[in-house]
């Protein structure tokens, strides 16, 4: 009976010490965004991209884009980690992918970011494209912050985009979002087609 209780104490010991890597585990699980290659309408294989964008997502991007000859990314969702959306959004340019934001659907913050690297960039009717200011969350709270706008500022020149067009992607305010249209985008200099 003795053993019994020194087993069930150094297991109640091991879950108690695994909860918190557990737990952090399955946050960064539950903000992980979902990549599936889907069939486009006009044939061919695209890769949709949809939920919550999480820091590491930029490998589960690569291993899904690795064996898919697709030239479309299909980007949906509230946003998430500005650093993986910059990783993914560098390797879809490097590949020449387009990027859509399908039918009533939202594309904003992290994935508006993803959306821009697009070779082209596509809207589908009722589709809406959001950008604001950067975050950090501390201590449960999101702060916005402009400390990483430089790095942001040389990645969107990097993908032809002016100073303008970047000051209107970082300058609104982070607890809101800016929705811009095809003809808003457009004004601030960033090419979009629609689809089809």
């Amino acid at each position: 009976m003795q053993r019994a209780d020194s087993v069930g104490r150094r297991m109640f010991l091991v879950i108690r010490l695994l909860l918190p890597v557990l737990f952090t585990l399955a946050a960064a699980h539950a903000q992980a965004a979902r990549f599936d290659v889907i069939d486009l309408p006009g044939g061919g294989k695209g890769l949709l991209l949809s939920g919550m964008i999480g820091p590491t997502d930029q490998a589960a991007f690569h291993a899904a884009a690795a064996g898919l000859n697709g030239d479309v990314v299909v980007t949906t969702g509230p946003g998430g980690s500005v650093r993986a959306a910059v990783a993914i959004g560098s390797e879809i340019r490097a590949r020449g992918w387009n990027t859509l934001v399908p039918p009533g659907t939202d594309c904003a913050s992290a994935c508006a970011l993803i959306w821009l690297a697009g070779d082209r960039r596509l809207m589908a009717d009722g589709a809406r494209i959001g950008f604001h200011a950067m975050s950090i969350r501390k201590n449960g709270v999101y702060t916005e912050t402009h400390a990483p706008d430089i790095d942001l500022h040389r990645w969107l020149n990097d993908l032809g985009y002016t100073e303008d067009t970047t000051a209107t992607i970082v300058n609104t305010p982070a607890a809101l979002v800016r929705w811009l249209d095809p003809i808003e985008l457009r004004a601030n200099g960033i090419e979009v087609d629609l689809y089809p």
